[in-house]
């Protein structure tokens, strides 16, 4: 992974960057404050990854490793496009009702990469745990599975973040 990627999603999985805000909400039994999902893509011989993470503030964030010169695209979204907001709202609160079909780590612990550009990694941060799993993307489209609504909104929010960097032109694009 590309270093500037790298940093962002570590902000992303590190909870304490949240500390001094206001509104902050811990939701379920684990007090999730931070969820989202990271995919790996080939592009050519190299393989690349996405990164989309929503926080109970409401704020969401996605980026991708691409070939500009720092490596790392991305959109900041949410405020002020409801139906993002919303979909990203109900990732997080599907990702709080999961964690204990989750592998748990302490906070502060590295999130394994996909495995492979066919399996999607699902993650949920609290303030003292870490939370994850990984599973083939074509599992995650069955809606017989319990982790499908999860993997389903992440999918409804990446689009609203198609939609708004698109509605936004091409200075948008990084």
């Amino acid at each position: 992974m590309k270093q500037a990627y790298l940093n962002m999603r570590n902000f992303w999985l590190d909870v304490k960057n949240l500390e001094n805000r206001k509104g902050v909400i811990e939701i379920g039994p684990d007090k999730i404050s931070v969820a989202g999902i990271e995919m790996a893509m080939q592009d050519g011989a190299e393989v690349k990854h996405l990164f989309l993470a929503t926080n109970s503030l409401g704020d969401s964030s996605l980026y991708f490793e691409n070939n500009s010169k720092s490596g790392l695209g991305g959109v900041i979204g949410g405020h002020g496009h409801e139906a993002l907001q919303n979909a990203a709202a109900h990732m997080l609160g599907h990702a709080s009702k999961l964690t204990e079909k989750m592998t748990s780590a302490p906070a502060g612990s590295d999130l394994p990469a996909p495995s492979s550009v066919q399996m999607v990694r699902l993650f949920a941060v609290s303030k003292e745990k870490l939370f994850y799993t990984e599973l083939p993307e074509t599992e995650l489209r069955n809606p017989e599975n319990p982790f499908y609504p999860f993997f389903a909104y992440s999918q409804q929010t990446l689009g609203f973040f198609r939609q708004q960097e698109e509605a936004a032109g091409p200075q948008a694009h990084s």
